[in-house]
């Protein structure tokens, strides 16, 4: 039972979580989730500081996007995980597990180094080229 605020970034999808009384599964956050990940972005962002707690639905779904995320060389970060909900998120694999950050702050400058380093490598491999 959540609703979803999605935002644009340059080097990520953001998704703003919020409770919602109205609906009564997910569907918005698989809608949301389905979307950002059509993106050509090289990050989902999801934000859950607005919200206390997650259902078993929300907590398979960001789970199942963090490791298809993972198979495409891309990543999911998690950001203000509800501290009761943490352990779901932790001691995985690295292929399921998200990125867990404490503040929508420290997954912005995530995904910052992210492309940078991304960006540097490509120049690397282009003269690499020549």
């Amino acid at each position: 039972m959540l609703d979803v605020h999605r935002e644009l970034l340059p080097n990520g999808f953001l998704l703003i979580l919020s409770p919602d009384t109205s609906s009564p599964d997910e569907v918005k956050l698989t809608r949301a989730l389905h979307r950002a990940s059509r993106s050509d972005k090289g990050a989902i962002l999801v934000d859950l500081s607005l919200v206390d707690s997650l259902s078993d639905e929300a907590i398979e779904l960001l789970l199942a996007y963090a490791f298809m995320l993972h198979a495409q060389e891309r990543r999911l970060i998690l950001c203000h995980v509800p501290q009761h909900a943490q352990h779901h998120f932790l001691y995985l694999d690295a292929a399921s597990q998200p990125l867990l950050v404490p503040s929508l702050l420290d997954a912005m400058q995530e995904i910052d180094f992210t492309a940078g380093f991304d960006h540097a490598q490509g120049r690397r491999s282009s003269h690499n080229l020549q």
